[in-house]
């Protein structure tokens, strides 16, 4: 039996829907099973009709590029799974969004291995394509089989929200997000929630220069215990425990590092160190962009002063002077 892709039981429990037109709406998130059968409203060019092994399904290829088109009403969060097997030969998918590559993979000789890749859609027409490659020689296509094709279509908040006395909330899983970071895999759905695995023993959440960030939080979360460290202009500012039953997220006030450009996250993975062992969620820092941060100069502070009492102290002296009697 080919392996399943964790978490799609229990996504579909936390309310993931599975939707059979195609039509996406705003405000619901929705997984397409494209392995029986093809949305209404959605395109597919390129696979065979659905083929059964004896115990899954899959499509054969009919071309060398693959290409599945559907329609969003907003910018969405769009998540393809998908199985390249040939017993043949290694089978390399490149995987585009709306013509922009998001991922290239090696799928293995004769072994079965899930691929999961992201991006953002846009408003309207969508094309996902995946183009095969198998080195020098053209893919002997009747030897590849697709299994466990699935697409997750999710709505996204703004990057940016308002929190009042300008001050805004950025948030870095958004499309268009003001902040990056450096030190995790790409963005990832499980279900329920936005995450990002660790690629390391660090990550780095940073923001445009000038820009005054007054607090930044994000969830830290492992399978094992595991020691967060958080640092601003190269100083600890908190430092927190967790493990498997128990994430560290904490909002951590960064007013007193004005300059600070990023925060730095140090996770020691304490049962196995060697292996990346975190992933985070809900990334976001509340800040005073750049347009605002800079404070009035002394000089322009002191001129306005001056002329507001000089003006102050001439209406007072207007106020005080005796009226003129007749003559």
């Amino acid at each position: 039996m080919r392996a399943v892709f964790p978490g799609i039981s229990s996504g579909l429990a936390c309310g993931l829907r599975i939707w059979g037109s195609g039509r996406v709406t705003e405000g619901s998130a929705h997984l397409y099973d494209l392995r029986a059968s093809i949305p209404s409203a959605w395109i597919q060019t390129g696979l065979s009709a659905p083929k059964s092994d004896g115990v899954n399904l899959y499509r054969t290829p009919t071309a060398s590029r693959t290409v599945l088109t559907f329609i969003t009403p907003d910018q969405m969060y769009v998540q393809y799974r998908y199985q390249l097997y040939s017993a043949a030969q290694v089978v390399t998918g490149h995987v585009s969004l709306n013509r922009q590559p998001i991922d290239t993979f090696a799928f293995p000789k004769g072994q079965f291995q899930n691929r999961e890749v992201s991006g953002f859609s846009k408003v309207g027409t969508n094309t996902l394509s995946v183009d095969l490659d198998c080195g020098r020689a053209p893919c002997d296509l009747q030897t590849i089989q697709q299994y466990w094709t699935q697409v997750s279509v999710v709505p996204v908040r703004s990057p940016v929200t308002s929190v009042g006395l300008g001050v805004e909330r950025w948030w870095l899983d958004a499309p268009g997000s003001l902040l990056t970071v450096n030190g995790t895999g790409a963005l990832r759905y499980d279900n329920v929630n936005f995450l990002r695995y660790l690629t390391g023993n660090q990550l780095q959440l940073s923001w445009p220069e000038g820009t005054r960030v007054i607090d930044a939080s994000l969830q830290v979360a492992a399978d094992q215990p595991f020691r967060a460290t958080f640092l601003a202009d190269k100083k600890v500012i908190k430092q927190i425990r967790g493990d498997a039953s128990q994430t560290a997220a904490p909002t951590l006030s960064l007013i007193g590092s004005p300059q600070a450009r990023s925060l730095t996250v140090k996770i020691d993975c304490l049962t196995t160190p060697t292996l990346p062992c975190a992933r985070i969620y809900f990334a976001r820092a509340s800040v005073v962009p750049p347009q605002l941060a800079a404070p009035p100069g002394f000089t322009q502070l002191a001129l306005g002063g001056g002329l507001l009492l000089g003006l102050l102290a001439a209406l007072g002296l207007l106020l005080r002077l005796p009226a003129r009697r007749a003559a």
